[in-house]
């Protein structure tokens, strides 16, 4: 009896880590297709109705709701820019909401991407994404890390969140959700600018 239920038990944790590897391939498959749809696009600044469309089938409905609110309060922000200006040409037009990419943690966005790691759980899942970024202008390419952390719907896995690497700007800290939420609640300063401003000229 011993024996059986020590074979049923080894049973079960080879199911249990086939279960688990499987889930990771899956959560590892969406995060892959995400950010090749993501290279295709190449987002910048609160998303267009086309991109929102776009997106909309890799996104949670929260997350989705936040940058479709974003996207709206950046539409009356234009406006308002545009009837500032009709009325006086010489006024300064408003910055937009959202500068650069806000799915990376670079406000400048990604050259290429590769997954490192995915871990699955029954109702979450995460994958650890190295993100590159180069161009001519750069000595040498920036390289960083930030999390896609997923939930589980109707439709399989689903991502809910994406976390910032972090680090010395323009590099964003803390959480997409996190940053959308302060754009609704203060509708005023935008994010990180695409890149440090430059210092200013010494008086002659």
């Amino acid at each position: 009896m011993k024996r059986i239920g020590k074979t049923l038990i080894v049973a079960a944790s080879l199911l249990l880590a086939a279960c688990s590897a499987n889930e990771e391939g899956k959560a590892k498959e969406l995060v892959t297709e995400f950010y090749q749809t993501h290279a295709s696009n190449r987002p910048s600044g609160a998303l267009t109705l086309k991109e929102l469309i776009t997106f909309r089938r890799f996104l949670s409905v929260p997350l989705f709701d936040l940058l479709k609110d974003v996207s709206v309060a950046q539409e009356a922000r234009a406006a308002q820019s545009a009837a500032e200006l009709a009325a006086d040409p010489d006024a300064d037009p408003l910055s937009p909401l959202v500068q650069g990419d806000l799915f990376t943690g670079n406000p400048n966005g990604a050259s290429t991407f590769r997954v490192l790691q995915c871990e699955a759980q029954e109702r979450e899942a995460s994958c650890s994404v190295e993100l590159i970024y180069s161009d001519a202008k750069l000595q040498s390419p920036a390289k960083w890390t930030d999390k896609i952390l997923m939930t589980r719907d109707a439709r399989g896995w689903i991502i809910d969140n994406i976390q910032y690497a972090g680090g010395n700007a323009p590099m964003r800290s803390g959480t997409l959700q996190d940053a959308m939420r302060t754009l609704l609640k203060r509708d005023a300063a935008p994010m990180v600018p695409l890149a440090p401003a430059a210092p200013a000229a010494p008086a002659k």
